[in-house]
């Protein structure tokens, strides 16, 4: 357990403890215990039989900011406990999450592992929000000197002990008052304080939660218009606050307050609290009583609150005379007398963070007393007061974070753990102070919940949730800053992990801390010492668009931190006085910094805190070590004015070359004082939290392995005994450790993903047994290294959940409605649930859909008895059949977010979370017009919908119980969706955020209105337009037709019957009926038969081709007809041979350029685009090209240039230029750039069709797919060759506006998109070459380009499952375009050219010249050449070839080609390692280049490990030249010898 005495401050709410007049019911609760007490000053409470522990004599150690309630849930039972609905719902991130105090109490040892602390949070002056102003109910209200009157917001709700008053004070003396700038309020403000209400409160108006107001106005007005505010300036009023806040010390025994707010408090009256609670804290035996606040505002008024206070002309500008200041110091140079200290530091140095953010690279008008942390230290210790209020000596407290509660979460942005591991390197290291951070940032949280853009913060609870993964996609960007490059946190909803608990011990950032706060301890200058110097820095300034003119410097610096001579002498802890000195950039990327240490100009030097010779070693894994060469500076000079580094009289050491990857950072001491770091854990498998699905019975143990991995060498069977295991199951059985498969390894695994973060060194293995479904912990204890030196430090706890799919505690998600939980009993009719949720401790159930649940109740898995609670509403909000939600909890997990739905005998019946559905907007007046219809149908598994036409734009939300029997709309389940992720919100009721769905005009002006579809599962929504205008136009025009044309032929019926004079000459009529008019008159057989065979013969619609006599263009141009074939290629891989311009990537370029020389029969019209670096001759200039791209039009300018019978249409534009002769495709396809890209060349085929009469249109692959499309109605000839069908030119299409967007960049047609193009929720390119197949060819015309990858590509791919199949044709040989008897050879008559054999030797010599191996013409040479991308399998190359090499030492490799994808970059450092350890035996180089013959003829093996080849064009290129393949037999491999 975390011993006591290092709980210095615990997190509370300010209304987390109340003192009242002394009731029975109320103890327990109620801090004051004296029964006799009336007047608020006479209340006392006192902690009994108690004995107080001392505050800590020095506060600098690392502090855990942890906001309770997103905690751990310790105990459910309070998470509501005013018994309201709007306190807790696992659905929304907006409300409570249940976190608790007994949840801390449950984990402190995941604290203490990182040895740190936590907080006490409370504030002087905020209470609730109970008061309102009249005129100003619901408006902010503006600030009077005046001030309002109050009114009380609820009619039953009132304060105890505090009273407003509406009554005015003429005599009322205001307190003395700061402005930003630092100095006392002038004439101006003085002379309107006259007067004020006879009120226990302010009531002289509201301000924002955010902005920037003038002091004396924020410490007098309600913040964020919602905190009613305390008078503290009167004196009856202070006396209340100081008694009840001491009160608070003698119950809880607090060593110390965190103030909110604190600016926002008359600085007097805070110093004036704060020596009371030091002098009630010294009454329980507390003499170092810690009292930190946050500071928000100016430096300059920021003196004015820290310690006894300054104003800017009585700061100490001689650094080294405030170092040695006390309490004995000149009082003159201080605002009041000592004592009368206000605050001992920021609770969270928001200077510091907003500095930081300048320093990490983001743009905003934050940080202008810049980055240099040297800089920012020297003016601190300059401007505030850090002599300690109790012991009179220098003791700095200012506390230093990344994050806190209002601000964003790093890893939220691009690099942003990197960025943020920097940072805490600066906060935790170099600047002295009190390190914080904020719960979470040891897991990397990246989620943001706020609903605001100038408020954003993340606040995800640490136990098991599902709410913030459900609204875990954020986008609405940052005010504040400009550009942000928020990353991960748009992509939170789709990471399941959010969804975990996340008090995970072997989490790297965690560890990374870990070490820092290691480094405290060992070396006490890093935790105490007060010398900071900056030795040198090669540094530039940039200055970003947003940041006022403000300059980010970027670059490298070098500072040496260590304790204050004369005045600090830590010797005899840790390492004593040992210095340490700091190496960082800020770059956001590698940089190999070259230093002339020969050089007296130290920008050019990397001048180091040691002596020249010394051999220095980083703190931080990989722990290199480096000996420091000698410098022109000795520490004497400047910038050492005290003579030296510890009495230092040798030169500066220095290095003239240092690496620094992105956001590095390092700290160097000499090898002889670097400690081995504590071993810790470094990774569990089962990870964390993991859920794995049970393979036996749900009563039936089984076995789980398991693996704990360590950064060190540890005692084996130390972890075995020490290793202890929790299960919660419903068979109340205990998992086991099975000892005999215990087995210990020392391995490298676990490559380092951050700076810092520390490899596996040692991996435990063992079985647990008899594991039964549930919920499991294994905790390792302080756990020993093999030499019993070192230990862990740490009870590091760690979990898995094992079960069923349709157990709520191990899958939430895929049990959250179930089918089998709730049944009733056929005797007396009763209800029961039978519930599968082994790991619970407890559980409660609703019958009326939450509107009130049961008591919470031990779980045993035993069938219960549901009683029904009480509901009443109107008829609309009535539900058939019956329904009840379980939650369960687990202390183990510490989360009550457990939830199943059942329903009653209702097989039949879409499942459902909700009773109904209404949708309420400005459309039917907020459900106040109830002729209009809003109530949604459930269409399918808990799919809402309901069909809206109204005036758009319009908002509404969507409210599960309609409108109250008092006629109002309900608000216990009213959903909007406030950030427009798509995710409905539920907010409070009294939240100012604007929770509607927003509904914009329908996609096209074809529609009228929207269906709004709503899932309850997981509250996304969407809408389709519905409606079409051109139906309801063609109605109308029938409502007004038909009448008039029924009428006319009614007047004309009429008149010919009735009115006709008819003659019967026969005296009689035959008797007739209806049957001759309606019997079918049938075709003879024979028409009938040719009108069959029509149906499957001939096209759909017409082809525009030419229109040639005598034989068809293909067979004319096997017999040497006139008629030549005109085939129109589309490619942007070409050859053109006379101009030597060759764009070649990949196979497709391979055979373009063979198409352009083997194909004189025909004439090619060939439309290719011209990249950017490459010089392009002008020939023919004919027509520009305009195309279409978001209703504008652009113009692509054109070039004609034939060669033989080839006639090149080029197309030259920037859109076209951006791309180079190494990368001729945009980089991605998903983006805007791409589909431009893709739209402009498309659009420009068409085009070139238009313009040429071409008998055939030749598609390769997706990129031309969508050519034929602009000119529908006219159809032509077309084929489709697959060269790799894995690509497909895809975009997304899930919502309207992605929808629209891409149909204005390719300039279609709606529906042609949906005809033609869209698959699913995808809109993709080689799909529509499907589809115009299927639709204008009968499925013909698709081939692939090997024998295999037609058939495999037709069975793998549902795109081209409408084609009557897909063919082969496969590749030829680039080398051999002989003709070819089509004689195969027989066995034995296969002959060796002895030539070529005895060449090889000399060939392989050039080729290891060429890749700058070591020459030996015995050697086993294996060659890669291909893109290094994971279809091509390079990256098994990396893995393998370590083990090749090293076993047969004549093997070379040469791996050649364009990286690709992260597969490719991943093996190209494995493989540069590889270059590293075998040398002259294997080259690396990962780009595109010019290959020599000698590389395919020298070559003895062929490395092919593709995990997909359509052919394999460098089988055919290797085998030709003897080399033998070795890789997959996939798709189009394996044709080759090999």
């Amino acid at each position: 357990m975390l011993p006591r005495s290092t709980l210095a401050l615990l997190a509370l709410l300010p209304y987390a403890t109340s003192a009242l007049r002394w009731s029975p019911e109320h103890v327990g609760y109620n801090l004051n215990e004296n029964q006799e007490a009336i007047a608020p000053t006479d209340y006392w409470g006192e902690w009994k039989n108690h004995t107080y522990h001392p505050s800590p004599s020095n506060w600098r150690f690392p502090f855990y900011v942890a906001t309770i309630d997103r905690f751990v849930d310790g105990d459910p039972t309070n998470n509501e406990a005013n018994g309201t609905v709007f306190e807790h719902n696992w659905m929304t991130n907006q409300v409570r999450f249940g976190g608790d105090v007994k949840g801390l109490q449950n984990n402190l040892n995941y604290i203490q592992g990182i040895g740190i602390k936590a907080s006490k949070e409370t504030s002087m002056i905020v209470m609730g929000n109970l008061l309102s102003f009249e005129g100003y109910v619901n408006a902010s209200t503006p600030f009077s000197w005046q001030e309002h009157n109050f009114i009380w917001k609820h009619h039953d709700r009132r304060y105890h002990d505090f009273a407003p008053g509406n009554d005015y004070n003429a005599s009322c003396e205001y307190p003395r008052m700061w402005n930003q700038d630092g100095y006392p309020i002038g004439p101006e403000i003085l002379s309107q304080q006259k007067g004020c209400k006879d009120s226990e409160y302010d009531q002289y108006g509201d301000i924002k939660g955010t902005g920037s107001y003038p002091a004396w106005q924020s410490q007098l007005s309600n913040f964020a218009s919602v905190q009613d505010r305390l008078r503290e300036w009167r004196g009856d009023v202070f006396d209340k606050i100081k008694i009840m806040s001491c009160i608070q010390i003698a119950m809880f025994d607090f060593d110390g307050f965190r103030m909110d707010k604190a600016l926002q408090t008359t600085p007097d009256k805070l110093a004036e609290f704060s020596a009371w609670q030091r002098q009630c804290a010294r009454d329980h035996g507390k003499d170092n009583f810690l009292m930190v606040g946050e500071i928000v505002g100016d430096p300059k008024l920021a003196s004015v609150y820290v310690g006894r206070g300054r104003e800017p002309n009585m700061v100490e500008s001689n650094v080294t005379k405030a170092l040695m200041a006390t309490n004995l110091t000149n009082s003159s140079s201080y605002i009041r007398d000592f004592g009368m200290g206000a605050l001992d530091g920021a609770a969270f140095h928001y200077d510091i963070y907003g500095s930081m953010t300048r320093f990490l690279g983001l743009d905003s008008p934050w940080g202008a007393y810049g980055v240099d942390w040297v800089e920012q230290w020297t003016k601190l210790v300059s401007n505030n007061d850090m002599v300690n209020s109790e012991t009179g000596v220098m003791d700095p407290r200012h506390m230093f974070g990344m994050t806190g509660q209002d601000v964003f979460r790093w890893p939220a942005l691009a690099n942003g753990t990197q960025r943020q591991l920097l940072g805490f390197f600066v906060t935790i290291l170099e600047i002295p102070g009190i390190p914080m951070i904020f719960y979470g940032e040891e897991q990397a949280s990246y989620i943001l919940e706020n609903h605001a853009n100038d408020y954003v913060f993340g606040r995800t609870p640490l136990a098991s949730q599902r709410a913030w993964q459900l609204h875990g996609c954020y986008h609405l960007g940052e005010t504040v800053y400009v550009d942000i490059p928020f990353n991960s946190s748009g992509y939170g909803c789709h990471d399941d992990s959010v969804s975990l608990d996340h008090r995970d011990p072997s989490h790297p950032i965690r560890n990374v801390l870990k070490r820092m706060y290691e480094l405290r301890r060992q070396f006490p200058t890093l935790n105490d010492g007060y010398n900071l110097i900056t030795l040198s820095n090669q540094t530039y300034n940039i200055y970003l668009p947003g940041s006022e003119g403000l300059p980010s410097p970027m670059g490298l610096w070098s500072v040496y931190r260590g304790r204050t001579e004369g005045v600090q002498d830590l010797a005899g802890i840790g390492q004593g006085n040992q210095g340490v000195w700091f190496v960082y950039h800020n770059e956001n990327k590698t940089v190999d910094y070259q230093f002339d240490c020969g050089s007296s100009n130290r920008s050019k030097v990397l001048i180091a805190a040691f002596p020249a010779g010394t051999v220095v070693k980083n703190l931080f894994y990989p722990y290199e070590e480096l000996t420091l060469e000698p410098s022109t500076f000795s520490y004497g000079e400047n910038p050492f004015p005290c003579g030296g580094l510890e009495q230092s009289t040798e030169p500066n050491g220095c290095l003239s070359t240092l690496s620094m990857v992105p956001w590095d950072y390092k700290a160097f001491v000499p090898k002889a004082k670097w400690l081995t770091p504590a071993p810790t854990i470094t990774r569990v498998v089962p990870g964390h939290d993991s859920r794995l699905k049970s393979s036996v019975g749900y009563a039936d143990p089984e076995t789980v392995p398991l693996q704990i991995r360590f950064s060190s060498e540890m005692d084996c069977d130390a972890i075995a005994e020490g290793l202890i295991i929790e299960s919660t199951t419903e068979q109340n059985q205990i998992a086991q450790l099975n000892k005999s498969s215990v087995s210990c390894l020392v391995a490298t695994a676990d490559a380092p993903r951050y700076k810092g973060e520390i490899p596996t060194a040692f991996i435990f293995n063992a079985d647990i047994i008899n594991v039964f479904n549930g919920v499991h912990t294994y905790t390792v204890n302080n756990a020993t290294t093999k030499d019993g030196l070192l230990f862990t430090n740490a009870v590091d706890r760690f979990m898995f959940r094992i079960g069923q799919s349709d157990n709520p505690m191990v899958f939430p998600l895929s049990s959250n409605y179930t089918w089998s939980l709730l049944h009733k009993n056929d005797g007396d009719g009763s209800l029961y649930i039978s519930p599968r949720a082994t790991g619970a401790d407890k559980f409660r159930y609703s019958t009326n859909w939450g509107t009130s649940f049961s008591e919470w109740f031990d779980y045993t898995g035993a069938n219960t008895t549901v009683v029904s609670q009480p509901w009443s509403g109107t008829k609309d909000q009535e539900w058939e059949g019956d329904h009840v939600v379980v939650h369960y909890w687990s202390e183990m997990t510490g989360s009550s977010e457990h939830v199943q739905h059942a329903d009653l005998d209702r097989d039949k019946l879409p499942l459902r979370r909700w009773p109904h559905a209404f949708v309420e907007g400005a459309w039917n007046q907020w459900g106040y017009d109830n002729g209009l219809p809003n109530q949604m149908k459930l269409a399918s598994h808990g799919i809402w919908e309901l069909d809206l036409v109204a005036e758009w734009p319009t908002v509404s939300v969507v409210n599960v119980w309609g409108m109250n029997p008092d006629g109002f709309p309900d608000k216990s389940m009213a959903f909007g969706d406030v950030n427009d992720d798509k995710v409905l919100d539920w907010v409070p009721p009294d939240s100012l955020a604007k929770n509607v769905i927003s509904f914009p005009r329908p996609w096209s002006r074809q529609y009228l209105g929207h269906r709004l579809i709503v899932n309850d599962g997981n509250y996304g929504y969407s809408y389709q337009s519905i409606g079409h205008t051109w139906v309801q136009v063609a109605l109308a025009v029938l409502l007004a037709l038909v009448p008039l044309a029924t009428g006319a032929l009614c007047c004309i019926a009429f008149m010919k019957f009735f009115y006709k004079v008819k003659f019967n000459q026969m005296g009689m009529t035959e008797k007739g009926g209806l049957l001759p008019y309606v019997r079918p008159k049938l075709p003879d057989p024979e028409a009938l038969r040719k009108s069959v065979v029509n149906l499957f013969t001939g096209s759909r619609l017409p082809f525009a081709a030419p229109n040639h006599d005598g034989l068809s263009g293909a067979l004319a141009a096997e017999t040497g007809s006139p008629h030549r074939r005109t085939v129109l290629i589309a490619t942007m891989e070409y050859e053109i041979e006379d101009w030597d311009v060759k764009i070649k990537i990949g196979g497709l370029g391979v055979m373009a350029s063979l198409m352009g020389k083997n194909l004189g029969h025909q004439n090619l019209i060939w439309v290719v685009p011209c990249v950017g670096g490459v010089h392009y001759p002008i020939d023919r200039v004919t027509q520009p090209m305009d195309i279409i791209i978001f209703g504008k039009s652009y113009r692509i300018e054109v070039q004609y240039h034939t060669l033989r019978n080839i006639t090149f249409v080029l197309l030259d534009a920037p859109v076209f230029r951006k791309q180079t002769k190494t990368e001729p495709y945009p980089p991605r396809m998903d983006d805007l750039d791409s589909a431009i890209y893709y739209s402009a060349w498309n659009s420009c085929i068409a085009q070139a069709i238009e313009r040429f009469p071409i008998d055939l249109y030749h598609i390769n692959d997706y990129h031309g797919a969508v050519a034929p499309l602009h000119l529908l109605p006219r159809t032509i000839p077309v084929c489709l060759s697959l060269h790799n069908a894995e690509f497909q030119g895809l975009w997304p299409i899930r919502t309207s506006e992605e929808f629209n967007e891409i149909c204005g960049v390719y300039n279609l047609d709606e529906d042609i998109v949906k005809e033609y193009v869209q698959f699913g929720q995808v809109f993709n390119l080689l799909h529509a070459g499907a589809s115009y197949l299927r639709k204008h060819q009968k499925g013909f015309g698709a081939v692939g380009v090997s024998k295999k990858y037609g058939k495999r590509s037709f069975a793998r791919y549902p795109i081209f499952w409408g084609l009557s199949n897909v063919g082969s044709l496969p590749n030829p040989d680039p080398t051999d375009t002989g003709d070819w008897d089509k004689t195969l050879l027989q066995k034995g008559e296969v002959t060796i050219d002895t030539a070529m054999e005895a060449e090889r030797g000399e060939l392989r010599i050039a080729a290891q010249r060429w890749a700058g191996l070591t020459v030996d013409p015995t050697a086993q040479l294996f060659v890669f050449v291909g893109r290094w991308s994971q279809q091509k399998g390079i990256d098994l190359i990396a893995d393998v070839f370590f083990s090749i090499l090293e076993e047969y030492p004549a093997v070379q490799l040469i791996c050649v080609g364009p990286v690709i994808d992260l597969y490719g970059k991943f093996a190209a450092v494995k493989l540069d390692k590889m270059m590293e350890k075998y040398p002259g035996r294997v080259c690396s180089k990962p780009e595109f280049t010019a290959l020599p013959a000698c590389i395919f003829s020298g070559a003895e093996f062929s490395l092919i490990p593709s995990r997909d080849e359509p052919f394999g064009l460098v089988a055919v290129e290797f085998g030709r030249k003897g080399a033998l393949g070795v890789g997959s037999r996939v798709g189009g491999l394996g044709n080759m010898p090999g």
